[in-house]
C-alpha cells in the first residue's frame, strides 16, 4: 500500500559519513553533501515556525465559551506538525555532528600545518623529527641488546677456548727418554722433570718412555715431527755420566759439554703454543738441574782430588765449569713469519670472503630469483658460487707466492705444494661460503650478521690453539672447518706431520661440503616458502576492505 503524500519532506536518517547518495530523476543517483542536508532540514524547520505562527486559528462557535472542547485540528496539520518536530531534532543533531567535524578538520588542518623537517637543515633534538628520532633510538636500543646478547652468548665461547690453557697445560705430553739410567747425570735429570709434573704450571705431563722404543735420535726426531706422538722430547745420552768422569780424569779438551742432553721440539707445530708453555717451563727445569747437577759433579771431583788437578782443570775446564750445556733443537722453526697471517687471520678473511660472495649473490638474483624455476633457482645457488670461489681461492694461492710462503717442503714439488694448496683452499672456501648461503636462506639477510660472528667464534677457538689446553667442551674443533685448514696448511709450509694426513683432513672438509650440498635445497625451498606468504599477505592486505587505501573502491557508502 502506497503512503500519502506528507505536507513536508521527511529527512533522510543522518549519517555520520560526509556524504550521501540521492535520487534523481531517471534513476541516477548524486552525492549530497550532510552539511547542505542539515542546512535544508534547518531552512523546514524554520519554515514550519512561521507557518505556525501566522496561520488563523478556526473556532466554531461551540467552541468559545468556558470549558470549550479542544480545538478542531486537520489530521494533515497533526501530522505537519509532528514532522516538524522531527525535523528540528534532526537539525539540532545534525547541527552538532557538523561541529564536530569542523573541529575535526581544524585540527586535521593544524596537523597538516605543522612545518614539515627540512632536509639537512635539522638539529637532532628538533620537534619536527620526533617520530624519527623516536624509530632511530630504539632500533639502536634492540641492536644494542641484541649485540649484548652476542657478546655473553657466543664471544665468549673465544674466550673460554684461552682462559685455561695455562691450567690445562699438562694435557700436553713431553717424554724424557734416559739413556744414562742408573747414573747420576740421567737420574737427576729425569728426577727434575718429574717432579714438575707436581709444581707450578705451566708444564707438560712428563713421562718415562723406555729407550729401547727408539734406538736412535733419528728415532725421535721422527715421533716429534712426523708422528705428532710427542710435543717435546729430553734426551739424556748413554753413559754421560762415566764419559764425563773420565774427560775430567785424563784432562780431555775434547770434552763437548752438548753433546749430553738435548730438548727435541718442533715450533712450527704451533708457535702460540709450543715455545711458551712447551719448550720454556722444559727447558727451564732441565736448566736448574743441570746448575745443581754442575755443583754436585765438581765438589765431588775435588773432595778427592788426582796429584795434577791443576793441569788437568787447565787443559780441559770445561769439564769442571760448565760440564753439562742442555742442546734445544727446534727440528721445525717457525721461520715463515706470512705464516702468521695465512695460519689464523687468514682464515677468518677466507670466510669475509666468502661472506662477501654471498651477500654479491643476495643482491644480484633479487631481479631473477622470482622468476625461476625451482630447479633452476637450486642450480643457480650452487653452481655460480662454486665459480666463484674457484677464482677467489686461486687469488688466495696466489697472493702466498708474492709474499715467497715455500710450497715445496712438504711434497715433491713446488708446484704439487701450490697445486695442493689451491685445492684444499676451494674446498674449504666452497664449505664456509655455502654454509653462508645456507644462514642468509634460513634466517635472512638481517640477522646474517649474527650467523657469521657465530661461525667466526666457534671456528677460531679451536684453530689457534691446541684443542688439548681447551676445556673439553672443545673437543667440537676437530670437526671444524677452520681447524682442518690450519692442520693441512701446517703440514705444507713446516713439514710438520705426514702429508698422508692432508686426505684426511681434506675428507673431513668434504663431508661438510657433502651434508651442505644435501640439505641446501631444503633451506631454499623453505625460503621460497616464506618469501611466498609473504608476497600472498602482501597480496591479500592489498586487494582488503578499501583496496591499497583501506576503504571501499569508489568511497564510502551510505
Amino acid at each position: 500500500m502506497s503512503e500519502s503524500p506528507h505536507p513536508f519532506p521527511r529527512p533522510a536518517s543522518i549519517s555520520s559519513h560526509p556524504a550521501r547518495r540521492s535520487s534523481l530523476p531517471g534513476g541516477a543517483t548524486s552525492i549530497v553533501p550532510t552539511r547542505q542536508m542539515s542546512r535544508d532540514a534547518s531552512d523546514s524547520t524554520h519554515a514550519l515556525s512561521s507557518a505556525h505562527q501566522h496561520q488563523p486559528f478556526h473556532q466554531g462557535p461551540q467552541h468559545q465559551g468556558r470549558g470549550a472542547a479542544p480545538p478542531f485540528q486537520h489530521p494533515a496539520h497533526s501530522d505537519a506538525h509532528d514532522s516538524g518536530k522531527d525535523i528540528e531534532s534532526a537539525a539540532g543533531h545534525n547541527e552538532k555532528h557538523l561541529a564536530h567535524d569542523d573541529d575535526d578538520n581544524d585540527k586535521d588542518g593544524q596537523r597538516d600545518a605543522a612545518p614539515r623537517p627540512r632536509p639537512a637543515s635539522e638539529g637532532f633534538w628538533s620537534p619536527r623529527l620526533k617520530a624519527q628520532r623516536k624509530l632511530y633510538l630504539i632500533t639502536m636500543l634492540r641492536v644494542t641488546v641484541a649485540v649484548s646478547v652476542v657478546i655473553w652468548g657466543i664471544v665468549s665461547i673465544f674466550w673460554g677456548s684461552v682462559w685455561k690453557q695455562t691450567d690445562l697445560s699438562p694435557h700436553l705430553n713431553g717424554w724424557i727418554v734416559n739413556r744414562d739410567a742408573g747414573n747420576t747425570i740421567g737420574d737427576s735429570i729425569q728426577s727434575a722433570l718429574l717432579e714438575a709434573n707436581a709444581g707450578p704450571k705451566p708444564h707438560v705431563t712428563w713421562s718415562v718412555v723406555d729407550p729401547a722404543r727408539y734406538p736412535t735420535t733419528a728415532d725421535l726426531d721422527y715421533q716429534v715431527i712426523r708422528q705428532l706422538s710427542t710435543y717435546i722430547v729430553v734426551e739424556v745420552q748413554a753413559n754421560s755420566t762415566q764419559r764425563l768422569a773420565a774427560a775430567r780424569q785424563a784432562g780431555d779438551a775434547s770434552w763437548d759439554p752438548s753433546s749430553v742432553v738435548s730438548l727435541i721440539y718442533a715450533s712450527g707445530r704451533n708457535n702460540m703454543v709450543v715455545p711458551s708453555l712447551v719448550f720454556s717451563p722444559a727447558q727451564q727445569v732441565v736448566q736448574r738441574a743441570i746448575t745443581r747437577l754442575s755443583s754436585q759433579l765438581a765438589a765431588d771431583f775435588f773432595r778427592a782430588p788426582p796429584p795434577n788437578v791443576a793441569a788437568l782443570v787447565a787443559a780441559a775446564p770445561q769439564t769442571v765449569a760448565s760440564p753439562i750445556v742442555a742442546v734445544p733443537r727446534d727440528l721445525r722453526r717457525f721461520d715463515q713469519p706470512v705464516a702468521t697471517a695465512v695460519l689464523l687471520v687468514g682464515l677468518v678473511l677466507l670466510l669475509i670472503m666468502a661472506f662477501l660472495s654471498t651477500m654479491a649473490n643476495f643482491g644480484a638474483r633479487q631481479p631473477l630469483q622470482p622468476f625461476l624455476a625451482y630447479r633452476s633457482l637450486v642450480a643457480m645457488r650452487i653452481l655460480v658460487p662454486l665459480l666463484s670461489y674457484f677464482f677467489i681461492s686461486l687469488m688466495m694461492t696466489t697472493l702466498n707466492v708474492a709474499f715467497q710462503l715455500p710450497y715445496g717442503r712438504a711434497l715433491s714439488s713446488y708446484g704439487a705444494g701450490f697445486m695442493t694448496w689451491w685445492a684444499v683452499t676451494f674446498v674449504g672456501l666452497a664449505v664456509l661460503g655455502l654454509a653462508t648461503e645456507c644462514f642468509i636462506s634460513l634466517v635472512g639477510p638481517q640477522f646474517i650478521g649474527f650467523c657469521l660472528v657465530f661461525f667466526i667464534v666457534i671456528n677460531v677457538s679451536t684453530a689457534s690453539l691446541p684443542i688439548e689446553v681447551s676445556p673439553s667442551f672443545y673437543r667440537y674443533g676437530y670437526a671444524m672447518p677452520f681447524y682442518n685448514l690450519r692442520s693441512i696448511y701446517n703440514i705444507i709450509i713446516f713439514d710438520v706431520g705426514k702429508t698422508q694426513t692432508i686426505a684426511k683432513y681434506t675428507g673431513i672438509l668434504l663431508a661438510w661440503l657433502v651434508v651442505i650440498l644435501a640439505t641446501f635445497p631444503i633451506w631454499i625451498w623453505l625460503e621460497t616458502r616464506r618469501a611466498a606468504k609473504a608476497r600472498s599477505a602482501q597480496a591479500n592486505k592489498g586487494a582488503g576492505p578499501g583496496g591499497p587505501q583501506g576503504g571501499p573502491p569508489g568511497g564510502p557508502r551510505a
